[in-house]
């Protein structure tokens, strides 16, 4: 990758990656839609399978973590707390369906995020910064065609304050000069700022709801309705 940190040594930008740069939570949602039209005669109760589908959820990810693969176990799981039947086949094989969407869907970049990064690169080092499994991510960044305008990437398996500090201090950031950029609060914008750094918090209207968690107001928290507001907030500093 490019050195385009070596021009601005000071300041950097580092990027949330899903919902941030491009669409994520919109696939998994639909995903989910299919999921309850799916076991409709079993569970009718949408609302009632969407809070068991969430406390899964939260149960399986210190096991497996986040992304695909976690959540279609979270699916099969929930599956089963409806379902003790002898032969569920018709279901596995939907349930193999959604699974086979979810993971072939395009990735589809937001608007304006290459030429943003384009123009930000020129006056700051940039960073991405992102949490998963390692192997979806990764093939993520490939193919958004994003990669080239990062000085790094890194992949966590967790968002939190410690994984801020590694990061100040493993790629020498200054934290008076350093901006976190993303849609969730509790990923992008809450361990950022008790990390030290600057955030700028961009909402999304699909972010996933275990991302979700009060902002309360903040001297280094800065708020943008897109990524087309970044330069003119960054003018200010």
């Amino acid at each position: 990758m490019l050195q385009f940190w070596q021009r601005a040594v000071n300041k950097c930008l580092i990027f949330d990656a899903d919902d941030t740069l491009w669409e994520n939570n919109i696939y998994f949602l639909r995903a989910i839609e299919e999921f309850l039209d799916l076991i409709a005669p079993l569970a009718p109760d949408r609302s009632g399978v969407l809070q068991v589908l969430s406390e899964v959820e939260k149960e399986l990810i210190p096991q497996g973590g986040y992304g695909t693969r976690n959540f279609l176990r979270a699916l099969l799981e929930t599956f089963h707390r409806f379902y003790s039947g002898p032969d569920g086949r018709a279901y596995f094989q939907g349930m193999e369906q959604i699974g086979e969407r979810l993971r072939s869907h395009p990735l589809e970049l937001l608007p304006g995020v290459a030429s943003i990064l384009q123009t930000l690169r020129h006056s700051h080092r940039l960073m991405l910064f992102t949490k998963g499994d390692p192997e979806e991510q990764s093939g993520k960044v490939k193919r958004s065609g994003l990669q080239d305008y990062f000085d790094c990437v890194e992949i966590v398996e967790e968002k939190n304050t410690l994984a801020y500090q590694r990061l100040i201090g493993g790629r020498q950031l200054l934290p008076q000069s350093t901006f976190m950029i993303g849609n969730s609060p509790r990923s992008d914008v809450s361990p950022a700022l008790a990390a030290g750094l600057w955030a700028i918090y961009i909402p999304h209207p699909h972010t996933w709801e275990l991302e979700h968690e009060q902002i309360e107001p903040h001297p280094r928290l800065l708020v943008a309705s897109s990524i087309h507001e970044i330069p003119s907030l960054l003018t200010r500093f």
